[in-house]
Parts: structure tokens; sequence; C-alpha cells
């Protein structure tokens, strides 16, 4: 979940009077606490990987379930080493020792160095590292017995450049922005000030966005589709849906991963990524839905409508801050005043909670649009692959796919759907099966939420897309309501922002953001 994590890692480098430890002395309390703290973690990794080794060495009938039970103990360790992480910090002393030991003079008094913030997560990265270098063999492992030697695993090595390149972009660029911005305000206030840096500030974002794919392709290790009938194929499926692109490109993971993504706004540096597995374990009919599925996202406007919405909902909630914080500030009741001394009390603390209200914002709201988009999408990939006879029993060869992908027939629909599911069933997740009554059915049937909250459970999307085609679901309609609640979400952002604007003044949101 790198959102999740992006907004945890945010808070931690925020500049906030973390506390001290519990223990004195504090230096060696926090060095000592810390420690074993991310030492007792690793245990926990390194239990799993040698349980996985020796279960497979002595009985490789059981990888399945091996394969089903290090995914969930990987997912559940995720969580415990970001409570770790977070007891380090605010529990064991380690954000304040780091606070406390990257102090230099500049201009006459101290300062904190530069980029020290980076510090105070430290002990993620040191967790996370360790990790990967722990959950390597036991990967390498499953794959022996999975694939039965028929693709070879990559050397470890290779394992933590593919790893570390993930987080890097979708983890660490985020926090470097903004750990950028605060080292900027604390060594050049005069030039934070200006209007120039703060134009800038704010062009960060959209430039990122649109130049993103630039930046994907190094730090992924991308490379252009070779040449071959693959190729060939989708070239002939852009050109009859009329989609531009810059390139195909090919995502080297040694099969670990069955994923397909598309990136950029414009078409000079947008792209189709595919990984190496997905396009040696679907069949071509089912990889032309895939790739249906990415050009409805460029086709619905999708890409554009996240830029927006983010930067609509930002500005909204920095306005909201400054709304709030004048309301308190000019109180006059008994409450408020309280209430205001109160706030003061925990004086830079109050950075967290919005950092809390935004996460959560974006995993409602945001998580509500995208599924929206990730269903539209899905139907533009059964359209891909339909013809114009609404009634169709199969396909062949002869089957004629009319241009502009505006048809859609129940084979269409039913090809597109097995390629969700052998998506799902490649990146080992579990069918959705058994008694909604019993209490673990629905634990893990919101557990599944939580994990897709972006796109749904994939067997919740297969499950739509049979009854659009067994007529049980009204397509039009559907794209109706989604239409709708598109429209009312970005008429309800800029109506706040307007309003927020106008109570606190344009001049001074704009200084705020």
């Amino acid at each position: 979940m790198p959102i999740l994590l992006v907004f945890v890692l945010i808070a931690a480098c925020l500049p906030v009077e973390w506390p001290l430890p519990p223990f004195a002395p504090e230096r060696e309390a926090a060095f000592a606490l810390t420690g074993g703290a991310v030492a007792l973690v690793l245990a926990l990794p390194f239990a799993l990987r040698t349980w996985v080794i020796r279960t497979l060495r002595i009985d490789p009938a059981r990888r399945y379930e091996v394969a089903r039970v290090y995914n969930w103990w990987r997912r559940a360790l995720f969580f415990i080493n970001i409570g770790t992480v977070v007891a380090s910090v605010l529990a064991f002393g380690w954000g304040w020792l780091v606070w406390r030991e990257t102090l230099i003079f500049w201009n006459k008094s101290a300062q904190t160095a530069p980029f020290a913030e980076l510090m105070v997560p430290l002990p993620y990265f040191v967790v996370l590292l360790g990790c990967w270098f722990i959950y390597y063999d036991a990967e390498r492992a499953l794959h022996r017995v999975l694939h039965l030697g028929d693709r070879p695993y990559w050397p470890r090595s290779a394992y933590l450049l593919h790893n570390l390149r993930q987080f890097a972009l979708m983890v660490l660029l985020p926090i470097v922005l903004i750990v950028t911005q605060q080292t900027l305000g604390r060594y050049a206030p005069e030039t934070s000030r200006t209007a120039l840096y703060k134009i800038a500030s704010l062009a960060v974002v959209p430039c990122v966005i649109l130049f993103m794919p630039l930046v994907m392709k190094p730090l992924l290790g991308l490379r252009p589709m070779p040449a071959g009938p693959t190729r060939d194929r989708f070239e002939a499926l852009a050109k009859r849906l009329d989609f531009r692109c810059a390139d195909y490109l090919l995502w080297h993971t040694h099969g670990a991963a069955v994923n397909a993504f598309i990136t950029g706004l414009l078409p000079r540096v947008r792209y189709v990524v595919f990984t190496d597995r997905i396009l040696e374990d679907l069949p071509p009919d089912e990889l032309d839905g895939v790739l249906g599925h990415e050009i409805g996202h460029a086709k619905h406007g999708h890409i554009w409508l996240y830029a927006i919405f983010l930067a609509l909902s930002l500005s909204v909630l920095a306005a909201l801050a400054l709304y709030l914080d004048r309301c308190l500030g000019t109180a006059t009741s008994e409450q408020m005043v309280r209430l205001r001394v109160w706030l003061e009390g925990f004086k830079t603390w109050v950075l967290l909670p919005p950092i809390a209200l935004i996460a959560g914002y974006l995993f409602v709201v945001f998580g509500a649009l995208s599924r929206r988009c990730e269903r539209q999408a899905d139907l533009y990939g059964c359209k891909t692959v339909s013809c114009a006879n609404p009634v169709c029993t199969e396909h062949d060869e002869k089957t004629v796919y009319p241009p502009g992908g505006n048809c859609l027939c129940p084979t269409g629909i039913r090809t597109f759907a097995r390629a969700l599911d052998r998506v799902r069933e490649l990146n080992g997740m579990e069918h959705e099966t058994g008694d909604w009554r019993s209490l673990r059915r629905v634990l893990r049937s919101a557990w599944g939420w939580v994990r897709a909250w972006q796109h749904g459970p994939i067997s919740r999307r297969s499950s739509y897309l049979l009854d659009v085609a067994n007529g049980l679901v009204d397509e039009p309609r559907f794209q109706r309501r989604v239409f709708a609640f598109k429209c009312v979400l970005m008429a309800s952002l800029v109506a706040a922002l307007v309003a927020l604007g106008e109570a606190v003044g344009w001049k001074d949101l704009f200084d705020a953001l």
C-alpha cells in the first residue's frame, strides 16, 4: 500500500517536537530501544523465510498453500514494520534523537541540517532493506517449485535493484520533494517567500505528473517492447481504436509481477507498460482486452481527471485548514478559547492531524472515484474485443471487430473477464467464495476491499462484467451514473474552493499553498 506508506513517512519527516525516550540516559536509550525494535521486527520475516524454505524442501506439493501463507504474512508484516517505526519515533525517542543530533549553526543560530528529516524514518529504511534481503531466499524457493525451472530466477542484486526502483518512484520521490521544500524554507526563507518560488512550488505537482513517464523509464528499467507478433498486434489494435502513445514498454521482472498500466497525460509522453509475465501467460485475445483496458483510461480521460481532482482537493484542504485556523484565532467564546489554548500546548504536533485527514480523504473519496473509473476501463476493455453482434456466442479468425471500440458483445465481455481472473490467479489472489454470514468471510472481504481500495477486488469486477454479459446490468445506465458522479464531485470541489477562497482571501490562500 504505497499511499499509506507515503503519508506515514511524510508525517515522520514533519518538523515535530518528538518526545524524549522513556528511560535515561536519553541518547543511549533511544539507540538501544530503536535498534532492539528493528532487530526484533527483522526476526519475524527471517522466521517466515525459514519456514517457507524448510516446508518446500520437505513437501514441495504444498507449494500453493505455502505461497498463500507467505503472501498473507508478508502483507501483515508490512503493517508490523510501520507500527515498529511509529513506536521508535514516538515512544523510543528516535525522532527526538535525530532532531537533537543533526543541529548545525547557520547564520548564528542552530538549524536542523539539510535533509535531516530523512533520518527520522531511517529505521523503516533499514527494516525494508533487511526484509528485501530475507524475502529473496523465500521467493526464490517458491519460484523454483511453482515454475519448475521453466523460468530462471534473477540474482539477489537484480532483485534488490527491482524493489529499490519501485520504492524510489512510488514512495521516495514525493518524500524527497517535501523535504526539499522544508530545507529551502529553513536555509533560504527569503527565497521561499517570493511569488516566483510559490508559483514554482505549485507547478511541481503538474510537472511531475506530466513528465513522470520520462522519469519512470530509467527508474524502473523499462525497455521498448521488441518487434514481433505481440507488438504488431498491439499497434494494429491501437490504430483500430484511434489511440496514440509514444511507445509500448516491457518491464522485465523475471516473472515476479503480472501487471499492465498506462502513464502520461499527452501522447508524446504516454507509455503503455506490460510486465514480462503477463505477456507470456495471457493468450492474444485476452492481451488485447488488457491493452483495451489501459486505452480505456486514456479514452475516458481518467489520467487528466485524477490530476485535476488531486489539484482541487489539495487546494480545498489547504483553504479549509487556513479557514479553521482563522476561526480559532478570532474566536471569543469560552469553549473556542479553551480549544485554542489546548492546541497551542501541542505546538508543532498540530501538523500531524492534517496528514491523517488528507490520507483518509483520499482513501474514501479518491477511492470511490478510482473504482468507478476502473470499471469504466474494464467495460472499454470488453468493447475492444467485442464484435457488432450483441448476441454472439463465440469468436473465430473470421470475426470482424468494428473500429472505435463502441460495440459490446457477450463473447468480448467473457474474454476480458477471463483475463481478469487469470491475472488474479497469477498474482496469487484468492477468489471470494464462501458464506457471507461467517465472520471470517466478512473480515476477508473487508481486507480485500482495503487492499484493492483503488481498483476494487478483481473477483467483484469480473462478476460485474458477467452480469453485464447476462443482461442483468444496464451498461449505458452505469455510464450515465459515473458521468453524473464525476460532474457532482468536480462541481463540489470547485464550489468549496471558491467559497473558502472568498472567505480567507485569495492572496492568503495562494501564500498558504
